[in-house]
Formats: structure tokens, C-alpha cells, sequence
């Protein structure tokens, strides 16, 4: 009873444990094809999630889920077990009764045995008493012992002496008789009860194999429920340190972000400062280029001026028609994009914040994942100068080029966990190799992790794809 008891405890103490919160899916817009666009952009996130978390807190965060998993089976199991065990006690309970009144019984009936085999031995004993003291008399019945008497009185007497014994002799007779049946039957009974009692005796001894065998069966079943719980709680704990680890090499990753933002943020501002130098500059060029023309159409004038004063006069001839404007130059065609992609391969996370799934917070992804294999090559994004290459925490080997002012902001591009650099610095040219994709720095699998940064911040690449 202790054990169920204590078995019931720890199930309901695992039931607590195992409370957690579910994650539902609704999507306001009926539309399949959307639908699909957002589950295939919730399923690229999450791979990317996994591709940033480290490999130790993986293991640990599919450990404990598998553990939890295989919990509910061996909860029901052990609850199982408990339950046969209550059953088989109960019915061995019972079985002790039963062979218990069939002992009984079998007892009572072997004493109404002795009782009777005892009566029909002192009924044999009286039979045999009389018998033997008539025939040592006379050897003759009651009417014998009448004839030889010698006078009235005491043919009286020994008729009513030799009717007397009769009697006797009778009662014992039939008393004998009912005994020797009444022994025969009890006999019957007693086969029968003894039958019955080994009957009631098999019946316990398989129902106490039975209740033991489940009582095994529910120790084990407890004993695999509670080294589930501590498997449980060690790959618990094994994910907590996991997640402090990752946690740190996270937050390591956020500060080479910031020192690149800060760096980046200074380059933008001293770019801001020389381009506003460049269109002062331009203005002032302009404004003296525009004066030169003005002094250049005066001199222009006062000549016409000086030479139709000193000309004869003649009929004035019409003014000249002004030439026709050039047509303007065809505009070029909008471009698809300021960046182009620097890989090939398929996109597997797109930038933006999100719950992290094992950490539990939000975090933000502050780039584009290209799910390329380890070795293959990367390309500039645009035309620009390589300005860093060389190992930065969290992001590994980085590689960061800087494109200038393009649409009135300082852009930049990152590559990183490269697995090595194609160029070190200088000039790199749109699509030209830079680098090969790697696993360097917090990654769990190859993949090139690129960031397009706006004034030094990170914004989404595809503002600029």
C-alpha cells in the first residue's frame, strides 16, 4: 500500500513537471497560397534559429524532448501496473478467504467423522455385548427362555427380561445402521470438501504468483518512471548550463555586432561629411561655371552691340529661329536592385525578430542565412572596398565591405562564418569571389550568415536586393 501510495505521488508530482504551454498556428487570411508563403517563412525561421543555436544545447534541447516524450507512456504503464497489482491482491484476498471456509469445512467434516466412527464402534461393542450374553444363556431366543422357566412368575420375568434385550438390541442395531450411513455420506462430503479446499488452495497460490508477479511488474514500471524523471532532470539541468552557454556566445556575437555598428556609424558619418564637402564644392563650381557663362554671353552681347553701331544701316533682317531642343537621353532602366545576391543557394532565414524556440526570448536575426555547403564561394553583393577580414566572436572569419553613400545612406555589407577570405582589403568589384562558406564562430552547420547595414545598423537585406 506504502509503494501505490508513493507511486501515485511521484506520478502526479511528474504530471506538475510536464505542464507546458502549446503553440497554435492561425492565419487570418484564407488564402492557401499565403498560407503556405507563411509556413514556408516560419519554417525558414526556424532553421535558421537552429543553424545560430550551439550544438551542445541542441543535443540537450532533443534529449530532454524525447525524454519527456517517452514520460506519458511509462506514467500510463506504471498506472497500469499499479492497477493489475490492486486487482491480483484483491483476488488472492479472496482466494485466502475461500481456502480458508474450505478448511474449515473439511475440518468439521473429518470431526463428524471421528464423532460417527466413534458411535458405530460402541454400538458394535453393545451388539456384540448382547448377543454373546444371550447365546451364553441359552444359546436360544426370548420364547425358549419363556418355556424353560420353572414356574409362572418367572416365565414372566424372563420374557419380559428376553424382550427387554430385544429391544436394546434392536436400537443398537438400527443405530449402528444410521451410523454406518451417516459415515459413508460424511466420507462423500469429506472427499468432496478436501477437493474443494485443494481447489480453494490452487486458486490462492496462483493468485498470490499473480499479485506478486504484478507487484514486480509495478516496481519496475515506478523504477522506469524514475529513472525517466531523473534522466528528466539531469537533461534538464543539462540544457539550463546549454542555454547559459549559448546565452553568452549570443551576447558576445551582439557586441562584435555593436563594435562593427559603431565602426561603420563613424565611416558613414565621415561619408556624409565628404559627400556634403563634394556637393559644396560641386556647387561652387557650378556657381562659377554659371558666371563665367554670364560674363562670357555679356561680352557676347556688347560685341553685337559694338559691331551693328559701327555697321551702314540696312534693312533689318528677321532674328534667327532658335534651334529645336536636343531630345533628352533615354533614362536607363530602373535596376532590380542596388545589391545582388551573394550566393546562390537557397535562403533558409530571413531577417527580423522572433521567440526564440529552446532559449525563450526574442532575439533578432539581424542578417540573411544562405544555406550553401562549407567551400562554396561567396561573392560582393556590389562594388565597394573591403574595410574588415578577420575573426569576430560570434560571427568567425568576417569579411565587411563598404559601398558608399548609395540612396542617400552609407551602406555596408557583412559576410560571415566564412571558412576563408578570397581578398584581405582593397577594391572588389559586384560579383567578384570574396570568400568560401563556412561553420566559424556560434554556428552549428555551413552556412553564410549576410548582414546589409544602413549608417552601421543592420536592416533587412531585402531593402536592398
Amino acid at each position: 500500500m506504502a509503494a501505490r501510495h508513493a507511486r501515485t505521488l511521484v506520478s502526479a508530482a511528474l504530471s506538475v513537471c510536464l505542464l507546458g504551454g502549446v503553440v497554435t498556428y492561425a492565419s487570418a487570411d484564407p488564402d492557401p497560397k499565403q498560407q503556405k508563403e507563411h509556413v514556408e517563412e516560419k519554417l525558414s525561421d526556424a532553421r535558421g534559429d537552429l543553424q545560430e543555436t550551439s550544438a551542445d544545447l541542441v543535443e540537450a534541447h532533443d534529449a530532454l524532448e524525447k525524454t519527456r516524450g517517452k514520460l506519458p507512456a511509462a506514467r500510463s504503464k506504471a498506472e497500469q501496473a499499479a492497477a493489475a497489482e490492486v486487482s491480483a491482491q484483491s483476488e488472492y484476498d479472496d482466494a485466502v478467504a475461500a481456502h480458508e471456509v474450505a478448511q474449515a469445512n473439511e475440518h468439521k467434516a473429518e470431526k463428524e467423522l471421528r464423532t460417527t466412527s466413534t458411535r458405530i464402534s460402541r454400538a458394535r461393542k453393545e451388539v456384540g455385548g448382547f448377543a454373546g450374553q444371550v447365546y451364553q444363556r441359552d444359546g436360544i431366543g426370548t420364547m425358549k427362555v419363556a418355556v424353560g422357566s420353572e414356574d409362572p412368575s418367572d416365565f414372566i420375568d424372563k420374557m419380559i427380561m428376553a424382550e427387554s434385550v430385544g429391544e436394546t438390541q434392536g436400537a443398537a442395531l438400527q443405530d449402528l445402521s444410521t451410523s454406518r450411513a451417516n459415515l459413508v455420506s460424511t466420507g462423500d462430503r469429506l472427499q468432496a470438501l478436501r477437493e474443494q479446499t485443494k481447489q480453494a488452495k490452487e486458486t490462492k497460490e496462483g493468485a498470490l504468483a499473480s499479485a506478486q508477479e504484478a507487484s514486480s511488474a509495478a516496481d519496475a514500471a515506478q523504477a522506469d518512471l524514475e529513472s525517466l524523471e531523473d534522466d528528466q532532470s539531469s537533461q534538464a539541468a543539462a540544457l539550463e548550463r546549454a542555454k547559459k552557454k549559448d546565452t553568452k556566445r549570443v551576447e558576445s556575437l551582439q557586441a562584435e555586432s555593436d563594435k562593427l555598428t559603431k565602426i561603420l556609424e563613424e565611416r558613414a558619418r565621415q561619408a556624409r561629411i565628404r559627400e556634403a564637402e563634394i556637393r559644396k564644392a560641386r556647387k561652387a563650381q557650378e556657381r562659377r561655371e554659371a558666371e563665367a557663362r554670364e560674363r562670357a554671353e555679356q561680352q557676347r552681347r556688347e560685341r553685337e552691340r559694338a559691331s551693328r553701331e559701327s555697321a551702314p544701316s540696312a534693312p533689318s533682317a528677321p532674328a534667327p529661329k532658335p534651334a529645336p531642343p536636343k531630345p533628352a537621353p533615354p533614362k536607363p532602366a530602373p535596376s532590380s536592385g542596388v545589391l545582388s545576391a551573394p550566393s546562390s543557394a537557397p535562403v533558409s532565414s530571413q531577417f527580423g525578430y522572433r521567440y526564440h524556440p529552446i532559449l525563450h526570448y526574442s532575439r533578432l536575426h539581424a542578417g540573411r542565412d544562405y544555406a550553401a555547403s562549407c567551400g562554396t564561394a561567396v561573392r560582393a553583393a556590389a562594388s565597394g572596398t573591403v574595410i574588415s577580414a578577420g575573426v569576430a566572436g560570434g560571427y568567425g572569419n568576417q569579411l565587411v565591405i563598404d559601398h558608399g553613400v548609395k540612396r542617400g545612406t552609407s551602406l555596408a555589407t557583412t559576410y560571415n562564418h566564412l571558412q576563408r577570405f578570397a581578398v584581405s582589403g582593397g577594391h572588389v568589384e559586384r560579383g567578384q569571389v570574396i570568400g568560401y562558406v563556412g561553420t566559424t564562430g556560434t554556428s552549428t552547420g555551413c552556412h553564410l550568415h549576410f548582414e546589409t547595414r544602413e549608417n552601421g545598423t543592420p536592416v533587412d537585406p531585402r531593402r536592398w536586393l
